[in-house]
């Protein structure tokens, strides 16, 4: 029996207050699996950097030998610039490994590691938002960061830690700026402000976010005049933490004129642009050291590098139409801007720490171009990735080795660079101490030998080689040759006449070939050049007792010396002050404080002081 229809005015109404049922949407981007895949291969790929020690290329700075740690000095952390650098944020990083471990290289490596698997999963996150939500784009992207070789640097060798710590803020930053273009939605655009404030006061190479964002405008369709207001605070603060940058590295960092030209600079840009870009595909060479080249002759890869750069500007004009393309260029190149040596920082041409955040863009525009070429079937682009991604991963877990120890690390790169004048008096510093510990007595003299190799390969290629001539005393003293350690320190004092260190050595050698006027002449210009040279202040208050009886001057000096850093040794000094002034008392209770500081009191002086 046929259904009849019901009126149009009978049939069943829902009420207005039943919510309508929607149809279910399908969850295509659980992201959890994803982010445990590339988190698991990437802390793979750098477990073994967790069993590494200190390095003397720059760690003995930022950490061994950095007083802002003890404390920890807040004032000093968040005023002084440590060797150029103003980054409080990253020195903080390091007061926090000091209070839980000290020296054990362990925490600060641990650190460093897992602020690096972190940036891998936020590339992930900031890839998959602007890809479109697609999870295979974001991963092999994350995977190429997170694992590429010359990405090692950045995260094995301690003194990096700003690298790690300021692009966790930037991309941070990046993240809620997209979302502020996607949902827009004010505070987004403010926590974007703040995350670029703690990227900032942790490396000053944050300045170019402001640019960065600009690019994601582009990319997200947005007008570029319309939030240029909303950039204003950024562009500022940008300019303002570049100036405190370039006034701080001008008197150090920076090379002048006199040892670049602008066309030499021209050439370096065009070289380095082109470089980091070819070593995306090809790592190779592998070192911590790129030397600036150091005959007149720059070499070919340098002088023909402008015809890269011609025709990536070329491709560029053609392919101007072509967001893929655009965007990942200049991702590529606007985090290179300040590294392209057009205004030359620090000792080499190329450092492979500097490409941490430019792949990131010419891995997204590569991933995306394989996405979208279709007579290229998705199979074999998956598996061409998946293979790079195998030997990148195997390449950098070999490469964490290389940082194991300053040794290992001048070793490998003298394999590259073997007349790189710092890479080899950087070894030779690194032997000298390692002759001096117990175990290695045996083997001192074969030791010395190689250091000493090291430094006169050093002077050969470059004559005026400041450190070969403080290495090569600092050995001769060790070794009590003091004529030939004498000479080094006039030469050091010729090169470098405001240098401590120089002045310390001569004193040392005056003061061991019994001339104390001259010794203490040399110590008091080391206090004139660094007034809480402490080292030099106790030496200068040793003179004074032993060598001219003055024990009110000396007992002065050894309280100064106390006051900037009560280590044992100057305790006990001044304990010797004051049994030589007839001040038992207090003679004792400095010989106890300072063997409880771990100084080593001599038999004949306990006898002097009765102390059991």
């Amino acid at each position: 029996m046929a259904s009849k229809k019901l009126p149009k005015s009978k049939r069943p109404v829902s009420h207005p207050s039943t919510p309508k049922k929607k149809p279910k949407e399908k969850r295509d981007y659980f992201l959890l699996p994803w982010f445990c895949l590339v988190a698991v291969l990437t802390a793979v790929c750098l477990w073994p950097m967790l069993k590494n020690e200190f390095t003397n290329w720059d760690d003995e700075f930022y950490i061994v030998n950095n007083p802002l740690l003890r404390g920890p000095d807040w004032k000093g952390i968040f005023s002084q610039q440590v060797l150029g650098n103003y980054h409080p944020l990253t020195i903080l990083s390091y007061a926090f490994n000091y209070a839980i471990s000290r020296l054990d290289p362990f925490s600060y490596l641990l650190v460093n590691y897992l602020f690096h698997i972190a940036n891998t999963l936020l590339v992930f996150y900031f890839i998959w938002n602007i890809s479109g939500k697609n999870k295979v784009i974001a991963a092999f992207v994350a995977l190429i960061f997170g694992i590429h070789p010359m990405h090692v640097e950045s995260v094995a060798w301690v003194a990096e830690r700003k690298d790690v710590l300021y692009t966790f803020f930037f991309l941070l930053s990046l993240i809620q700026y997209w979302i502020y273009l996607t949902k827009a939605k004010k505070k987004n655009l403010v926590f974007c402000f703040i995350f670029f404030v703690l990227s900032l006061l942790s490396k000053p190479a944050a300045i170019v976010l402001p640019f960065v964002l600009f690019l994601l405008d582009y990319w997200y369709g947005q007008s570029l005049k319309k939030n240029i207001a909303f950039k204003i605070p950024f562009l500022v603060l940008s300019i303002v933490f570049g100036i405190i940058t370039v006034s701080i590295q001008s008197s150090s960092a920076m090379a002048g004129l006199s040892i670049f030209s602008i066309t030499d600079r021209f050439f370096f840009a065009c070289y380095v642009l082109m470089t980091y870009f070819v070593r995306f595909f090809v790592p190779y060479p592998l070192s911590a050291f790129h030397p600036f080249p150091i005959t007149n002759f720059a070499g070919w890869p340098i002088y023909l590098s402008p015809i890269f750069v011609v025709a990536l500007l070329v491709a560029l004009w053609l392919l101007r139409k072509n967001k893929i393309v655009v965007f990942g260029i200049f991702f590529y190149v606007i985090n290179l801007l300040l590294v392209l040596q057009i205004i030359s920082i620090g000792l080499t041409i190329v450092s492979e720490r500097y490409t941490y955040v430019p792949y990131i863009g010419l891995a997204f525009m590569f991933a995306m171009l394989a996405n979208r070429i279709k007579f290229i079937p998705q199979k074999v682009s998956l598996v061409f990735g998946a293979v790079l991604i195998i030997v990148f991963g195997i390449i950098s877990f070999q490469r964490t080795k290389v940082w194991k120890n300053s040794g290992t690390l001048w070793t490998d790169a003298l394999k590259t660079y073997p007349r790189a004048p710092y890479a080899r008096t950087n070894r030779a510093n690194c032997l000298s101490k390692l002759a001096l510990r117990p175990d290695q007595k045996p083997y001192a003299d074969s030791i010395y030998k190689v250091a000493f190799e090291d430094c006169a390969i050093a002077l050969s290629v470059r004559p005026n080689h400041a450190p070969a001539f403080e290495y090569r005393g600092l050995m001769y003293l060790d070794r009590q040759q003091i004529k030939e350690a004498l000479a080094d320190a006039n030469e050091l004092i010729r090169l470098k006449p405001n240098y401590r260190i120089a002045y310390d050595m001569r004193a040392t050698c005056y003061y061991k070939m019994n001339e104390p006027a001259k010794a203490l002449a040399d110590y008091d210009k080391c206090i004139e050049i660094k007034p809480d040279d402490h080292r030099s202040i106790n030496n200068r208050g040793s003179l004074y007792m032993n060598s001219f009886q003055k024990y009110n001057e000396a007992l002065n000096e050894f309280n100064k010396a106390i006051n900037i850093s009560p280590q044992a040794s100057y305790i006990l000094n001044r304990s010797i002050c004051y049994y030589k002034m007839g001040d038992m008392q207090n003679a004792k209770e400095d010989a106890l404080r300072a063997s409880q500081g771990g100084a080593v009191i001599p038999d004949n002086y306990k006898s002097l002081l009765q102390l059991k």
